[in-house]
């Protein structure tokens, strides 16, 4: 059971996302979120003007709303914003939002009632997944306000594996509508939580990525390489970066510890030697981007802030400018790992020397690993198109609204890199396999574990075969984490 009370963790979010688990809301959160809500309940019934709550929105702001026309104003705020377009988000990215949505809400500073945060914690529960199209949102906005829909019974939820009309799905699950009171159509909106749980599941999916590229490398360099004391404690000691340091245990660990000094000045080519500056550049890039989004999973990033003792800030905590130059920052680390992966699986399927060319048992005849390394290299390419969002911004709401995060945008780029890259790792891995029977090399027992665990996966006979599904069932094994699990099993444990 994760309890809601205004911490949470990566690791939480990855619990209630995939693995579905029970939430609850805590009783000091509770409290929290009540007394925020008798300050609202106080300005909606004063004559005092406060944003968002009795006046229009965006260039509107000057617009005063009357006191019996405010849920109206909540209501028409969810329908309108609702205007994000393409296809949905996956179901664990919505649940991800719900969650950090519901958390930043238990802070206290939103001037919501319990019930809107009770009820967003029973779509989790009851597994009430609001459809959520996941483009043409600038920041949160967009995306947010398919979720508030759900809440009011309007919109498409999927729920029992089908999607349904939102009030349908509500119904099968037993969870009555939400009539939104005042402000709380616009706290659903306002803030980072869809962005922050995106952000959220692809660190926790890099992680393992970055733990999966140590394995690759180890694997290439223990086939091709010549020189491994450029891991050596030594060389890494005078440069102490944490991730580089991690990167370069990993690798003695798989590979054998490293000799202190080269006997001979032999230099492997950069994408085999530097393999603990470029994976550790990426696990540095974690640190941050992990820092990052468990700061933003526990604030509250409303506009505008509702404090228990009546004082309202109109702010700028909804603005995701950090969740996107995290995002940004640890894509351009992963698309990195991506390309020196898929040097290395060049590497292996070039340079056979006496081996079959393209690792081939018939070369001619057939064309052994060539063409995975073509999607390898067009993966990679393909990643390398797509600059970072977070130095952009658009210019909305009749110039009120003049700069923005695009954080949404960011993140989901991250999670289109995690996966890209993950499938460019799993080229490298096959190829690996493939030159390893082809040489009969013995690996060391780390080595030797993850080839039995891969093999026993995912099948490939050296004849030619379709190889799209074999990488897709290889990068599906990398995602479960089952082949770095394997080599810890064998006794040997990974940073």
């Amino acid at each position: 059971m994760i309890r809601i009370n205004g911490s949470l963790t990566i690791d939480d979010v990855v619990a209630v996302a995939r693995r579905h688990e029970p939430v609850e809301l805590g009783s000091a959160a509770r409290t929290r979120i009540a007394e925020s809500r008798r300050a609202v309940e106080e300005i909606a019934a004063s004559d005092r003007r406060v944003y968002g709550v009795n006046t229009g929105l965006g260039d509107l702001q000057d617009v005063s709303v009357p006191c019996e026309d405010l849920r109206a104003l909540q209501r028409n705020l969810l329908r309108s914003h609702a205007a994000s377009v393409g296809d949905p988000l996956p179901t664990d990215a919505v649940r991800a939002a719900m969650l950090a949505r519901a958390n930043g809400l238990a802070v206290g500073a939103s001037g919501v009632r319990v019930e809107l945060v009770k009820r967003l914690l029973a779509l989790l529960n009851e597994g009430v997944h609001p459809v959520v199209p996941g483009e043409g949102s600038t920041d949160d906005l967009g995306a947010a306000a398919h979720i508030g829909l759900v809440l009011m019974g309007e919109g498409r939820a999927e729920f029992d594996g089908e999607r349904l009309p939102a009030d349908r799905a509500l119904a099968a699950a037993g969870i009555d509508p939400l009539d939104p009171a005042a402000k709380e159509g616009l706290a659903v909106v306002s803030g980072t939580p869809v962005m922050t749980g995106l952000l959220a599941l692809s660190i926790a999916d890099a992680e393992r990525l970055v733990r999966s590229a140590d394995l690759a490398g180890a694997w290439t360099f223990e086939l091709l390489g010549e020189a491994p004391s450029a891991f050596a404690e030594r060389v890494i000691d005078v440069r102490p970066h944490e991730g580089q340091a991690d990167s370069a245990r990993n690798l003695r660990r798989l590979i054998g510890d490293a000799p202190e000094a080269d006997s001979r000045m032999t230099q492997d080519p950069l994408s085999l030697r530097c393999i603990p500056q470029v994976h550790g550049s990426a696990r540095e890039q974690l640190a941050f981007a992990r820092r990052i989004a468990e700061t933003e999973l526990q604030s509250a990033t409303d506009n505008p802030l509702v404090f228990p003792d009546g004082e309202t800030f109109s702010c700028g905590n909804f603005n995701g400018q950090q969740v996107a130059v995290a995002a940004d920052a640890l894509a351009a680390a992963v698309q990195k790992l991506g390309r020196a992966s898929e040097r290395r699986a060049n590497k292996l399927v070039s340079d056979a020397d006496d081996l079959a060319a393209f690792l081939a048992a018939d070369p001619g005849l057939e064309s052994g690993m060539m063409i995975a390394h073509y999607t390898a290299a067009g993966l990679v390419a393909d990643l390398e198109t797509r600059g970072p969002a977070s130095g952009g911004s658009v210019t909305v709401s009749g110039g009120q609204e003049d700069v923005h995060s695009l954080g949404t945008i960011a993140a989901r780029r991250l999670a289109d890199a995690v996966a890209s890259v993950r499938r460019v790792l799993a080229v490298e891995l096959l190829c690996a396999a493939r030159r390893t029977q082809l040489d009969g090399a013995d690996l060391p027992d780390p080595l030797a574990a993850a080839a039995t665990e891969l093999d026993g996966t995912v099948e490939l006979p050296l004849t030619d075969v379709a190889l799209g599904p074999k990488i897709d069932e290889t990068a599906a094994l990398l995602a479960s984490g089952r082949l770095t699990e394997s080599v810890r099993a064998s006794g040997t444990e990974l940073a």
